[in-house]
């Protein structure tokens, strides 16, 4: 998978995330993200792929055809939505551990 730093900043635009959402997902850090973006080091291969995969889970495919850009995967991205709100709903209703003795 290849990609810029310039892709993946049009990415997060699209999916309406930060830099700091994307890095907390992916398991980076900020800086990581925020240097890529901005093209000032090439990331090693495994932080291509965990930023590439965070993407594309969420819908976002990479094109590199006549023209590199980016564009969102409807279906993939509303399947991502619909699997975060039941984690989420999942997660609020799970009973808290009782801390009494």
């Amino acid at each position: 998978m290849k990609f810029s730093g310039q892709q993946v900043a049009a990415a997060r635009e699209l999916l309406g995330i930060t830099q700091s959402e994307l890095a907390t997902a992916a398991g980076l850090t900020l800086l990581t993200i925020s240097r890529f973006e901005r093209g000032e080091v090439g990331p090693r291969r495994d932080t291509v792929r965990k930023i590439g995969d965070e993407l594309q889970r969420r819908g976002i495919e990479f094109t590199n055809g006549e023209g590199m850009g980016v564009r969102l995967h409807y279906a993939k991205a509303a399947e991502y939505a619909r699997a975060s709100e039941k984690t989420r709903k999942e997660a609020d209703n799970k009973p808290e551990a009782s801390t009494e003795s």
